[in-house]
């Protein structure tokens, strides 16, 4: 774990893998739309903004592509941008720093054109269409927007067609320099590496780069739900459910977060996972698919737990979900099922050790995105309690935070 001069901090997991893996990120995600600048001046950005400019960054101003580049090397490169943050890395067996070079060199000096911005513009304009006509990404966007009132959940991470014709290149600039800058950076090593290597090729990439990230704007979250319901018809055979609520982490430090996230895992797992009995009664009684799902996501900011699958008695199901809250609210929690759930998320966060990526993006540059420090994972788990996930269970779960989405045939539209 090191602090860069420049502000970047950088983490160098050294291990005898075979692969070289290594994350480049920042903290500029679909959720900052609202810049302050030096002056106390709000500036909009387009929805959309952090996606768009994550996909340009691979342009070169010599006319070059950085996974060309990438490709030569004989690496496999690739990136992402989620509500939060957005994402660069590689995978390698050979040429490691020169790829680490790359990664550095494209990520941290841009270039874009008016041009170029425009004939991605159709690009992105063709994944959003591609998006709407996915009945799973309409629902969950669909629960988002019924959950959240002012937080930046409510837009799609890719945005839409009317905002992303808004970008241009000087907005992409504009977004690059308030947030590419080290101090809002983490760069994520996990192979046969040395530190001082690592930090050598750093020191030259980053040469002349030491600005300092602008503010990101949030209006406050009110505590209720946007909308209960919302239905939605597509060309499907059967009906999805998309069900949420809502929790309030505004007033929460990071440990605090921290600690909130991996207790609604457990508790999670202990009432609704494939071995549950819960789970085998609806997929026995074929109230639900297999594909049933459910998790807590936290952002920035907001958070929340979601439940979905594809189910011919979708309202019933979730009154079924509701229940088995409740139930498990009266009763107590089962402090075996609570035992045996501890011992397999530790298990599972050993396991993440057995890969040079895991450990590079999944350890180490999540556990930076959430302010923690990225080993004391396993303490945290084994202080957990089962009075401290009966406490969630009591705050996450309240029916009047809660949403349901819902997508239904066309079939089903003249009989409602």
């Amino acid at each position: 774990d090191i602090h860069h001069k420049s502000g970047l901090r950088i983490f160098v997991f050294p291990k005898k893998f075979t692969t070289f893996f290594a994350v480049l990120g920042t903290r500029f995600g679909a959720i900052d739309r609202v810049i302050e600048d030096k002056k106390g001046k709000h500036i909009t950005l387009p929805a959309g903004t952090a996606h768009f400019l994550e996909h340009k960054m691979f342009e070169n101003g010599d006319g070059t592509n950085s996974d060309e580049r990438f490709a030569a090397l004989g690496a496999d490169d690739n990136a992402y941008t989620s509500y939060s943050t957005t994402r660069y890395l590689f995978s390698t067996t050979e040429n490691f720093s020169e790829c680490l070079a790359e990664l550095m060199r494209f990520v941290m000096r841009p270039y874009f054109t008016r041009k170029s911005v425009k004939k991605e513009q159709g690009i992105i304009a063709q994944e959003i269409r591609m998006g709407e006509d996915s009945p799973w990404t309409c629902g969950t966007e669909n629960m988002l927007r019924g959950l959240f009132s002012k937080s930046g959940l409510r837009d799609p991470i890719c945005g839409s067609e009317s905002s992303i014709a808004q970008i241009t290149d000087k907005i992409l600039y504009q977004a690059h320099e308030a947030f590419y800058t080290p101090d809002n950076m983490a760069l994520s090593v996990c192979g046969d590496v040395s530190c001082d290597d690592v930090i050598e090729i750093v020191d030259r990439e980053l040469e002349g780069i030491s600005a300092s990230a602008a503010l990101s704007v949030f209006e406050d979250e009110p505590n209720a739900v946007y909308s209960e319901k919302t239905v939605k018809y597509m060309n499907i055979s059967r009906p999805l459910f998309f069900f949420g609520f809502k929790d309030d982490i505004a007033e929460l430090s990071a440990p605090q977060r921290a600690k909130r996230r991996a207790g609604m895992s457990l508790l999670n797992n202990m009432l609704f996972s494939s071995s549950g009995e819960f789970y085998n009664k609806l997929v026995a009684e074929k109230l639900i698919s297999p594909s049933f799902s459910f998790g807590y996501t936290m952002s920035r900011g907001a958070a929340y737990n979601s439940f979905c699958a594809e189910s011919d008695s979708p309202e019933y199901v979730c009154e079924l979900i509701r229940g088995e809250l409740q139930r498990a609210a009266k009763e107590g929690l089962s402090k075996e099922d609570f035992e045996r759930c501890r011992r397999v998320a530790t298990a599972g966060y050993v396991r993440l050790f057995d890969s040079s990526e895991e450990i590079a993006d999944d350890v180490m540059m999540n556990s930076w995105f959430s302010n923690c420090e990225p080993f004391d994972t396993p303490n945290m788990i084994n202080g957990l309690t089962v009075d401290y996930c009966e406490e969630l269970l009591s705050e996450v779960f309240l029916n009047e935070r809660s949403s349901v989405s819902l997508i239904k045939p066309f079939s089903q539209k003249g009989n409602e």
